[in-house]
C-alpha cells in the first residue's frame, strides 16, 4: 500500500513536469519585430560591403508623389534614409510605385524586379539608390531584394528592408534592417 502511494506521487510529479514543459513549449513567445524597439522617425540598418559590415542609423522620412506617364497616373511612395554622418551624401532612398487610386501604401512585400534593377528606365518595381559619400564616386542602385511594409498610417510607415545595391563597376552593398518613417516635413528637401 505504501509502495502504491509513493509510486502514485512520483508518477503525478513526472506528469506535472511533462505537462509544464509542453505548456511552456506551446506558449513560446513570438519573435520580436525589428521595428518594435525603434523610435518614431528612426531607422537602424546594417550595410555589408567588401566583407565589412557597418551599422547606420538616423532619421527616416516618407512622402508620396504623383507620376504622369502617357495619360496614366500613378503614385510613388518614397522613403528617405538620411545619414547624419555624411554631409555630402543624402544616404539611402527607395521609390515604390503604387496604384494611382491608393491613398497610402499597402502592407506587403515590395520587390526589386529584373526590369527595375540598375538605372531607372521602367518604373513598375522598387527602385533604390545609396549615396555612400566620401572622396570617390560611391553611388549605388538597386539590384535585388525587397522592402516589407508591416504597418502604415498617415503619420507613420514601418517595416524592414533587405536590399542589394551595386555601383555598376562590380561593387555592391547589402542593406538590411528596420525603419519607422514619419512624413517628410515641408521645410526639408531631399
Amino acid at each position: 500500500m505504501i509502495k502504491d502511494s509513493r509510486f502514485f506521487r512520483l508518477m503525478w510529479m513526472v506528469g506535472l513536469v511533462v505537462a509544464s514543459v509542453l505548456v511552456i513549449a506551446y506558449i513560446a513567445p513570438e519573435p520580436v519585430s525589428l521595428t518594435a524597439e525603434l523610435a518614431p522617425g528612426k531607422y537602424d540598418l546594417e550595410t555589408a560591403a567588401n566583407g565589412k559590415s557597418k551599422k547606420v542609423n538616423g532619421p527616416v522620412y516618407f512622402e508620396y508623389s504623383d507620376k504622369h506617364n502617357n495619360s496614366m497616373e500613378s503614385r510613388i511612395f518614397k522613403l528617405h534614409f538620411v545619414n547624419p554622418l555624411i554631409a555630402e551624401g543624402p544616404g539611402f532612398g527607395f521609390l515604390i510605385p503604387i496604384s494611382g487610386t491608393d491613398e497610402m501604401i499597402d502592407k506587403g512585400k515590395y520587390l526589386v524586379g529584373e526590369q527595375g534593377a540598375g538605372v531607372m528606365t521602367h518604373f513598375d518595381t522598387v527602385f533604390g539608390y545609396a549615396d555612400m559619400g566620401g572622396k570617390t564616386s560611391a553611388l549605388y542602385f538597386s539590384e535585388s531584394g525587397s522592402i516589407s511594409i508591416s504597418g502604415c498610417t498617415p503619420r507613420e510607415v514601418f517595416g524592414e528592408i533587405d536590399m542589394v545595391l551595386n555601383d555598376g563597376s562590380g561593387g555592391s552593398v547589402r542593406v538590411t534592417g528596420a525603419f519607422k518613417a514619419q512624413p517628410l516635413p515641408s521645410n526639408i528637401t531631399l
